[in-house]
């Protein structure tokens, strides 16, 4: 939450969001989501891993209070659902580039 990075920076909330907002120019619950969503475009890449899990799995697992609500921001970010991007998934040559721009975002 932003309240444990502010604690965690020893600052004030105010400060905290004003940093955010100038160096990243997103607020602290841009940045997170899409932090999350680039967790769950990892999973749904996984099979082999993450393939058993369902899309309410991966959505509790992040935090998401809601499968609605994390299925508007996947497509707000990805440009499609949830599952057109995991039946997308299913393609190897569709998995290999997601899979190099998810190695290239954590750089």
């Amino acid at each position: 939450s932003l309240q444990d990075l502010v604690e965690f920076c020893g600052s004030n909330q105010k400060y905290v969001s004003r940093v955010l907002n100038e160096d990243f120019g997103k607020s602290f619950n841009q940045l997170l989501n899409e932090h999350r969503i680039s967790v769950a475009k990892q999973r749904f890449l996984d099979t082999d891993n993450y393939g058993h899990l369902t899309i309410e799995a991966i959505v509790r697992e992040l935090g998401f209070k809601s499968r609605s609500t994390f299925s508007k921001t996947f497509k707000k970010i990805t440009g499609l659902s949830p599952s057109e991007f995991q039946r997308l998934a299913t393609d190897k040559d569709y998995r290999d580039t997601q899979e190099q721009e998810s190695h290239q975002d954590l750089e």
